[in-house]
């Protein structure tokens, strides 16, 4: 009985820590956090991006699309690469408020909230992340 107790015991134990471990290894470090290695206000120059990118804004008001990516993908290049999903989504707690109506408001703020984690990706900024690929989950798992 003892016998199968220890075992018991190992196996819960080892099952704990491989869960810790795993569990920990994608999430960002505590000083990932604005004031330390993310800016108080992160990512202006993506803020821009993000809504030209998923919201119904007026070109005109806009300069070119290709300055406000390069600024943004600088701006990200800027933080540590463990950093940036969640820089991304603190950036999303107050996007740029698009639409002169409440519902078309609410539609862009979707908008960006979907295609602010694809900032990292390949085809726009390329960026390693915390999961050591041009990755970030969608913004409120991070």
């Amino acid at each position: 009985m003892a016998c199968c107790t220890t075992t018991s015991r190992l196996v819960l134990s080892a099952a704990a820590a491989l869960l810790a471990v795993a569990g920990g290894a994608a999430e960002a470090p505590s000083y990932c956090a604005p004031g330390q290695a993310i800016p108080y206000r992160p990512l202006s120059g993506c803020t821009w991006y993000v809504a030209s990118r998923s919201c119904d804004v007026i070109e005109a008001m806009l300069p070119n699309r290709a300055v406000l990516k390069e600024t943004c993908c600088s701006q990200l290049r800027d933080i540590p690469a463990e950093c940036r999903c969640r820089a991304l989504r603190v950036m999303m707690e107050t996007p740029l408020v698009v639409g002169a109506e409440p519902g078309a408001q609410q539609r862009c703020r979707v908008a960006q909230a979907r295609f602010a984690p694809a900032l990292v990706a390949a085809a726009e900024c390329g960026l390693l992340t915390a999961h050591g690929r041009r990755f970030c989950n969608a913004l409120d798992a991070e």
